[in-house]
């Protein structure tokens, strides 16, 4: 029995301590959600109200929340750094993105949506860069496109669908370029001439 006690206690210290730390790294983010109201959309969005060191990379775009907007700007930012969860909605309260920011920066799988609810398109980011799958949906619901990124940059196969999911187009990419296919030269036989001299 004095065992069984001895459990409890020592799994209540251990789930103590780590809502403790889990509570220790909230306060040392800052984290806090901001509602933003525009004409055509709704945002809510994780933001950071600590000032963070980061390094900043000049060709990325960063975005950040200052006096009820949000802002994006290349390689720098001016205000508090969007942080976590991001989602955006329209005004008949359908999402319309969903996302998340790592220090200013798109990060993981985001999703769009068209205002009736269908699925528009699937991007992975990582560190702001698109990185990963990719898939285009019309407004109908049907996949059109899929394809990956890397850097930023499409690289390797891209298909292209029609009607009923069929694949009717096939490209392939490297590093953001088209990889045109090497066409087979034809053979042609080689034909005697006969010299008359």
């Amino acid at each position: 029995m004095k065992s069984y006690f001895k459990t409890i206690s020592l799994l209540a210290v251990f789930i103590i301590n780590g809502l403790l730390h889990l509570n220790a790294q909230n306060n040392i983010t800052g984290l806090s959600t901001v509602v933003i109201n525009q004409d055509e959309f709704t945002v809510k969005a994780g933001v950071l109200n600590d000032k963070v060191k980061i390094n900043l990379c000049n060709v990325k775009s960063y975005k950040w929340y200052q006096a009820q907007k949000i802002m994006e700007t290349k390689g720098g930012f001016s205000g508090k750094l969007l942080h976590g969860e991001y989602k955006e909605y329209y005004l008949n309260d359908q999402l319309k993105e969903k996302g998340f920011y790592k220090y200013g920066l798109k990060n993981k799988e985001w999703k769009y949506w068209y205002a009736d609810g269908k699925l528009r398109e699937t991007i992975t980011w990582k560190k702001g860069l698109r990185q990963g799958k990719y898939q285009l949906y019309n407004d109908y619901g049907q996949l059109v496109a899929t394809g990956k990124f890397k850097n930023d940059k499409l690289h390797g196969k891209f298909f292209t669908y029609g009607n009923g999911g069929k694949i009717i187009e096939e490209k392939v990419y490297k590093n953001g370029e088209e990889v045109l296919p090497i066409l087979p030269i034809e053979k042609k036989e080689h034909e005697v001439v006969k010299n008359n001299n």
